[in-house]
């Protein structure tokens, strides 16, 4: 008995499926996403690095690295069983070794539509290999250079950037308040992180400390996807060489219930947990105790309006033996010594239009305050405590 011709069509349809599952799973279009910016890092440990750049349209991404070429290791940022397909692309890589140099590069996998079954996808793009060094606490020394309160002024941020010297740093700090408000990703990037990024060539890890300026406008509530960290918040700790570092968040300089917030703010709540990790680390992490200096990065040297007032914050700095506390936000450079307001420690506020050039040894830490003109205005030298 002929078959109908409805049957001869699906008897077909069975025969030819293995063959082109076997060639091509999935459609896949010859098209391939363009790298808007970046990579940059975000976050830097001695065991884990977070690569961060953005594509023109949606990917799922992955970092490829090693030790050397050709570079073979693959991560990505799967999550929840999926991964993650957008713009913005953030992954962290861990499992590393402390102190050891490795090449990577970003690749984004163009996701041309999304669908239940079948999702039609582009071509794979890839930077440039940039090469990065994880931290280190056994280092020798340590070495950063700080700025602030650029106020999204693309003179400043050019006039500043100038005064970094190539090479010289393990990290790079911007102190906070590089906008007047966050309005748009246009914004972040122009009149900061690309000329930042540009200056880090993807090796020289970004750490970003929020300030109160930050808090501010329709953007505000994105700025974590670009900086973001491992640990899911803005108050982090890290160690290079000498250096134990404590990254906090200084939040807002104005109480919650200030009409001009429209009660949009929970700033109280959120430095009251920040204040309750600070002392259980300095209480219980081996490097905050054993480090040779504790250094403190928060926006606002005076630690911004919380709950607990600054007699609180100052107290628990003291007992977690910080040696110094930098920040910015009073546009203006001073220096607040050991006892003038219940400190056992130095407050270096940086200003507007100026860089801080920081190293550190065993035995001494060492701050020096350069202007846009290049000369140097202060300079404060740390001994280590016995």
């Amino acid at each position: 008995m002929n078959a109908s011709p409805a049957r001869f069509a699906l008897l077909i349809l069975f025969a030819a499926t293995p063959a082109v599952a076997q060639q091509q799973p999935f459609i896949t279009h010859d098209t391939k996403p363009v790298v808007m910016h970046g990579p940059w890092i975000s976050s830097m440990t001695e065991t884990s690095v977070t690569v961060v750049w953005v594509t023109d349209t949606p990917c799922h991404a992955e970092v490829v690295y090693g030790t050397a070429e050709p570079l073979t290791t693959k991560a990505d940022n799967a999550l929840h069983g999926l991964l993650p397909i957008g713009l913005v692309h953030a992954v962290t890589v861990s499992g590393l070794d402390p102190g050891t140099r490795y090449a990577y590069r970003a690749v984004s996998t163009r996701v041309v539509k999304m669908k239940a079954y079948w999702p039609e996808k582009g071509l794979a793009a890839e930077t440039p290999v940039a090469a990065f060094t994880t931290f280190d606490r056994r280092k020798a020394s340590a070495a950063f250079t700080a700025v602030t309160d650029t106020h999204e002024d693309a003179a400043r941020v050019t006039a500043v950037l100038k005064l970094v010297e190539p090479g010289a740093n393990d990290f790079l700090v911007h102190l906070g308040d590089a906008f007047n408000g966050l309005e748009s990703e246009d914004q972040f990037f122009s009149r900061w992180l690309d000329p930042a990024s540009k200056l880090a060539a993807g090796a020289v890890p970004l750490l970003y400390v929020r300030g109160n300026h930050e808090m501010r406008g329709a953007f505000a509530r994105n700025l974590f996807d670009y900086v973001p960290t491992p640990e899911g918040r803005y108050y982090v700790a890290r160690d290079v060489g000498p250096l134990h570092l404590m990254v906090l968040d200084t939040g807002e300089d104005k109480p919650d219930d200030t009409n001009v917030y429209s009660r949009l703010n929970k700033v109280g709540p959120y430095r009251t947990a920040e204040l309750d990790w600070l002392k259980a680390h300095a209480a219980s992490d081996d490097r905050a105790k054993a480090a040779p200096f504790r250094v403190v990065l928060a926006h606002q040297p005076d630690w911004g309006w919380t709950t607990e007032g600054e007699p609180a914050w100052t107290a628990a700095a003291n007992a977690a033996r910080v040696d110094l506390v930098m920040g910015g936000h009073f546009h203006r450079t001073f220096i607040t010594k050991p006892g003038e307001k219940g400190n056992d420690y130095y407050v270096v506020a940086l200003g507007q239009d100026a860089v801080a050039r920081v190293t550190s040894t065993a035995t001494e830490l060492k701050v020096t305050i350069v202007d846009k003109a290049g000369a140097v205005t202060n300079t404060l030298v740390i001994p280590a405590r016995r």
